[in-house]
């Protein structure tokens, strides 16, 4: 199947450090979705290890990371991989419960240990985001389904050690594979 578009969902300030969340329309109708990141923004985002500064990345095929991230980069990186028949484990399906259930948008301040704002839409949350020069990540979530039970159910992903059963995982979980949006403190001019 070819590449019908691809959207990049906002501006890239920084090329070198920056993680992108892309949306790819086939030419089937099909919408899938994937980020971008450098190796530099690895450490600004991902969740943390409990007790720890220290960052961890896991179960998200649907990461491609590239020295540089700007839309020509974006474009040549889909096109390779739809050339080689990777673009399917590269990316992953934009069907599923999130659009047929309620769903929140969960901000997430850098180094916070809770929330700091739950908001009906993406619009919403975008613009207290704005107006505050936040920093962090803000992200979809089901209502009445947790991101474990959420992640399993659309294929997301699959419990294969003992561990990844136990409370102490679960109450961690997080995956890559919600929708979210990555924000930087804006310079003031």
């Amino acid at each position: 199947m070819a590449v019908r578009s691809i959207n990049i969902e906002h501006e890239i300030p920084s090329p070198l450090t920056y993680a992108v969340e892309v949306t790819i329309e086939l030419d089937s109708g099909e919408r899938r979705w994937c980020f971008f990141c450098t190796p530099e923004s690895l450490d600004r985002f991902g969740d943390f290890l409990p007790n720890s500064t220290i960052r961890i990345h896991a179960a998200a095929p649907h990461m491609i990371v590239l020295s540089i991230v700007t839309q020509e980069t974006i474009t040549a990186a889909i096109n390779e991989l739809q050339r080689n028949g990777e673009l399917q484990y590269a990316t992953r399906p934009m069907s599923g419960t999130r659009t047929s259930r309620q769903c929140v948008w969960v901000f997430n301040g850098v180094k916070a240990s809770f929330p700091s704002g739950v908001f009906t839409s993406r619009e919403n949350a975008e613009a207290w985001i704005k107006e505050h020069n936040l920093e962090g990540t803000l992200t979809l979530y089901p209502v009445d389904q947790s991101a474990y039970d959420n992640a399993i159910a659309n294929g997301w992903f699959n419990p294969k050690l003992p561990h990844q059963k136990l409370p102490e995982f679960i109450q961690r979980f997080t995956s890559a594979s919600q929708e979210h949006y990555h924000y930087e403190r804006q310079e003031k001019k």
